[in-house]
């Protein structure tokens, strides 16, 4: 059976699902004190700290650090800068993930939909909303980043220099608000480099993969992450937290405990109650369906495809390393959510673009 889409219908459904948001974020914002799904403690921290009421050597990252300078120089309110990052989440976000994915100047109307919708409809990117939290601020650099990368590779030699340069120092930016993040950032170029010009030798890549990982276990080069991931453990009462330790395993074992948080974490195969259930049902699931269709049209992907790909699997890799709760899982997932739909968007659109210019060339 042949499925269509209506591009008029998907407009419809955005602007539907954008105005339940925003009645419940008005609704949330005036009547519900505390938090609907248990979370909360980092942004009550974010803005303990903007006020005072926690010491320097506290801070666990650059954004309170920020926060406590606005209220410094008497630009603080939390309900202000809660409404200034839903309205970015509507507006902002969704533009410049049309951005990254489009791939030329006319624009085809079903790819901005759905880039648009993936965006606005995400269910934790708009818990991440309700407060404080630095993710929508981060996902705005994130995705500038993400562009500058495009406009590199298709740049002269001059303008690419700039571009790659300043796609760096977003980078570096990015490290102090999710040092995950930025580090996989500021690394991928140089692996693409590589990855691109040796991309035929892709079961052998597969196999380097996890050989490099066991020669960084066995010789402590990812001590410290590993480390980071057994304070976890201390949050196991929520439930959340799957207990898997990393630190300690010999090497088969560390594969085997590995591909277990890899299922649990990024495919969310570990329902501890009703909100996973639905996360998965919601946001793994279509991943796992833009998985799929990357697979089955993997002759399309362009050199931006590639690059994207290659930051999925090394940011992926850090935080699926690092991490042992599902719910930081849910939030530090969404970036490699993010690049695998759009690797889809922009696969779908080569698809589309080599099919006309096929049918062009028979018309000739």
């Amino acid at each position: 059976m042949r499925i269509t889409f209506s591009t008029k219908k998907g407009w419809t459904l955005v602007y539907i699902v954008a105005l339940l948001k925003v009645t419940y974020f008005i609704y949330y914002q005036s009547n519900i004190e505390g938090t609907v799904f248990g979370g909360g403690n980092d942004a009550d921290y974010y803005n303990a700290y903007a006020l005072g009421y926690a010491s320097y050597a506290d801070a666990v990252n650059s954004w309170p650090t920020l926060l406590r300078f606005l209220n410094e120089i008497g630009f603080y309110n939390r309900y202000i800068i809660t409404w200034i990052i839903f309205v970015t989440s509507l507006t902002l976000v969704p533009y410049l993930y049309y951005k990254v994915v489009r791939i030329q100047d006319e624009k085809i109307e079903p790819v901005m939909v759905v880039s648009i919708f993936l965006i606005i409809f995400y269910p934790t990117i708009f818990y991440l909303t309700i407060d404080i939290y630095r993710e929508v601020f981060m996902f705005c650099f994130f995705l500038l980043s993400l562009q500058l990368y495009k406009k590199n590779l298709e740049s002269s030699q001059v303008k690419s220099k700039i571009y790659f340069m300043v796609y760096l120092g977003i980078a570096f930016l990015l490290y102090f608000l999710r040092p995950y993040l930025g580090f996989a950032l500021a690394i991928t170029p140089f692996v693409y480099l590589i990855f691109s010009k040796t991309k035929r030798y892709f079961k052998t890549w597969i196999i380097l993969y996890f050989v490099t990982l066991v020669l960084l276990k066995i010789f402590g080069g990812i001590d410290q992450i590993l480390l980071y991931r057994e304070n976890f453990a201390m949050f196991s009462g929520g439930k959340s937290t799957i207990g898997i330790g990393l630190i300690d395993k010999n090497p088969i074992m560390f594969l085997v405990y590995y591909f277990y948080s890899i299922m649990t974490q990024m495919f969310g195969l570990f329902f501890i109650n009703i909100s996973s259930l639905i996360v998965f049902l919601l946001e793994t699931i279509p991943f796992i369906m833009a998985l799929i269709y990357l697979r089955k049209n993997i002759r399309f992907m362009s050199k931006f495809t590639s690059f994207l790909l290659t930051f999925f699997v090394i940011y992926s890799t850090i935080w699926l390393l690092g991490n042992d709760n599902l719910g930081t899982a849910v939030r530090l997932r969404i970036p490699s959510y993010m690049v695998i739909f759009a690797s889809m968007l922009i696969v779908y659109q080569t698809k589309i673009v080599a099919g006309y210019e096929k049918i062009k060339g028979r018309r000739v």
